[in-house]
């Protein structure tokens, strides 16, 4: 039991998202400190961040139960291991504690809150069955996990906050693109209007090719050239932040357009999202070099 619900809860990817939440709001600003990390109200800020997380992970499942039967039989939770009923009360229970937590934070982050709790069940119940919305919004709400810091806190360097909301932002969009192209044996079924399913797997992988070629050079510049000029405090951060973004993320990204073109059946496309994952994760990890 314990296991089937840390997987409709997405524990993995949760862990994800408090990383990334910790990272960007320790290494984003020159002047937190390692106390303020666990401090009460910044504690709290993190807890309702993955409860507004967890939460839209189960309405997704919830709502997806005969979509998930055909696309992943062995992975379903809802109604096999854990009811329905218990599925809605625990989605609710999670909301209801993280706008608590945002009343005890403040309003800017109740009302951050109550809008990524409303888009994530709008997005269950609609977009996600339509062409190309539900992918952006899914997008901007991985994006939250960034910006809600800058709203808990402006200290943060605005700058270095929208830069790796866009990472969190094309990086995912990829990825939501990948998995649907993953799903559209399931999804065709069901009358859902995915890019997959109204483009074809060819055009797909077109347009796949298209936004990782292009952010892959956009971020080519902005390392290059925008790190070049930022003030770093030592020239050492300077020359590792861009080895490493080279090494880490940028070349991995136009390997990605190799395993794009290439990609044929599910398994591959599931691996894309796999590697795609990964690749987000030592971007993020990129933000450790903004206080060496």
């Amino acid at each position: 039991m314990i296991l089937a619900f840390l997987r409709l809860i997405r524990f993995n990817n949760l862990l994800i998202m408090l990383f990334t939440q910790v990272l960007s709001y320790y290494f984003l600003s020159p002047h937190i400190t390692a106390h303020q990390l666990i401090e009460t109200r910044f504690v709290f800020l993190c807890l309702a961040t993955l409860l507004v997380g967890a939460g839209g992970y189960i309405i997704n499942d919830y709502l997806d139960v005969k979509l998930d039967l055909i696309n992943k039989p062995n992975k379903v939770v809802v109604g096999q291991i854990i009811s329905r009923r218990w599925t809605m009360f625990l989605h609710f229970c999670m909301n209801a504690i993280a706008m608590l937590l945002g009343l005890y934070i403040g309003t800017k982050v109740t009302v951050a809150i109550v809008i990524a709790a409303v888009m994530l069940w709008i997005y269950s119940v609609s977009l996600k069955r339509k062409f190309l919305s539900g992918n952006v919004l899914v997008s901007c709400l991985s994006s939250f996990v960034i910006v809600i810091n800058f709203i808990y806190d402006n200290s943060l360097q605005v700058q270095l906050i929208w830069a790796y909301s866009f990472f969190a932002f094309v990086l995912t969009l990829l990825r939501e693109i990948i998995k649907d192209t993953e799903d559209i044996r399931g999804d065709g079924k069901f009358d859902c209007k995915t890019i997959p399913i109204v483009l074809g797997v060819r055009k797909t992988k077109t347009v796949l090719l298209y936004i990782t070629g292009i952010f892959a050079l956009i971020l080519f510049v902005y390392t290059t050239f925008f790190a070049a000029s930022y003030s770093f405090e030592h020239s050492f951060a300077r020359g590792s932040f861009i080895f490493y973004m080279m090494a880490f993320v940028i070349v991995p990204l136009f390997i990605l357009l190799y395993f794009i073109k290439t990609a044929d059946t599910t398994s591959d496309f599931h691996r894309l999202s796999t590697y795609t994952k990964l690749i987000m994760v030592t971007g993020m990890l990129s933000m450790i070099f903004w206080r060496i």
